[in-house]
């Protein structure tokens, strides 16, 4: 059996800490898509935080929780298909639970206890040897709104996270756990028009081994949405920043350097149909990234992702107490599917 070189032990180390389960789809060797929760932000290509009219606003932007009336209980299953990447073949599969909350609206407030998969990887190399990596990392969370005046709410979220990585071919493992916090508003300054900005802070996860902590970046970003009075037409439109990151390897580091996200989406309801049936669609691009591979002995170099491009579909379904989502994002050959169940009571 050949023996990977230190090169190529690095490079896969590399590939294994590019994968972007800290961000909403931040560029990877192997090109692996994560958004943020809810099938309908999927088909709004993630365009969501000025929105954030349903249960995944406790993620997204906790303000907008307040916009939620009656009682829910929201469950989303997630299936995720990546391509083969050069040499280094990766079969990956994400799916299963990705989010399901519950949400109680309390006169000027409201709460929500919810839990989010952020990833739930299993990759593996077939170049210079077979390799197989499993990554994990799901939040415990619960989160809060309070709606200041008729135009303006805030919300904030406390979250327990709890992430694993097998360890090999260069790269550390962990099993840890760590707390994290995020926050956002909500203002709309007319009827038509929402504003808003969000903060959303990342895990920090030991090693089995070194000093280096596996560090998931901050987020932060704005967003615009525009609702015409019939409220069948929905625009949305975001900008995130995804902050730099840190991952140990065994006798190094990689440090990623932080980006850009752009999100556009639309929504359109057709408000005289028993159920209402709306239709979605989103664009968004992520910026290009950097990784610096910082090796103990020497074998110091960096390597680049090339900005992406993402097209994003959706529909949905509301009756009198249950809705129904689905949506899909496109990369290349890459491809993430939600369906999101909603009841109300």
């Amino acid at each position: 059996m050949r023996h990977p070189t230190i090169a190529a032990t690095v490079l896969i180390a590399a590939v294994t800490a590019a994968h972007p389960c800290w961000s909403q789809g931040s560029s990877g060797i192997t090109n692996t898509v994560f958004t943020n929760p809810g099938a309908r932000s999927i088909g709004l290509g993630g365009a969501f935080a000025a929105i954030a009219d349903d249960a995944t606003a406790a993620f997204a932007n906790p303000a907008g929780l307040v916009q939620i009336l009656r009682s829910e209980i929201s469950v989303e299953l997630r299936f995720t298909s990546s391509m083969n990447d050069g040499e280094i073949a990766a079969a990956q599969g994400v799916s299963g639970l990705g989010f399901f909350s519950f949400v109680l609206p309390v006169r000027s407030w409201a709460l929500a206890l919810y839990s989010h998969q952020m990833g739930s990887v299993t990759f593996g190399f077939d170049y210079p040897v077979f390799l197989q990596r499993e990554f994990t990392v799901r939040s415990y969370a619960a989160a809060a709104a309070f709606e200041v005046s008729e135009n303006l709410s805030l919300g904030a979220g406390l979250s327990y996270f709890n992430g694993e990585r097998s360890e090999g071919a260069g790269a550390t493992g962990f099993s840890d756990a760590d707390w994290g916090f995020n926050a956002g508003l909500l203002w709309s300054p007319s009827r038509a028009w929402n504003l808003a900005g969000f903060y959303r802070q990342g895990p920090e996860f030991e090693p089995r081994s070194g000093s280096t902590p596996f560090s998931f970046p901050a987020e932060y970003g704005v967003g615009v949405a525009f609702q015409p009075k019939a409220g069948a037409l929905t625009l949305g439109f975001e900008w995130d920043h995804v902050g730099s990151t840190t991952d140990p390897l065994q006798n190094g580091q990689i440090v990623t350097e932080d980006g850009s996200e752009y999100h556009l989406g639309v929504e359109y309801a057709v408000l005289r149909w028993k159920p209402v049936v709306a239709f979605r669609a989103g664009l968004w691009s992520e910026s290009g990234r950097r990784y610096d591979v910082i090796h103990d002995f020497g074998v110091d170099g960096s390597f680049s992702t090339e900005d992406r491009d993402h097209v994003a579909f959706g529909v949905g379904l509301a009756f009198k107490r249950f809705q129904i989502d689905g949506g899909v994002d496109f990369f290349d050959a890459d491809f993430v599917g939600s369906v999101s169940f909603v009841y109300s009571f």
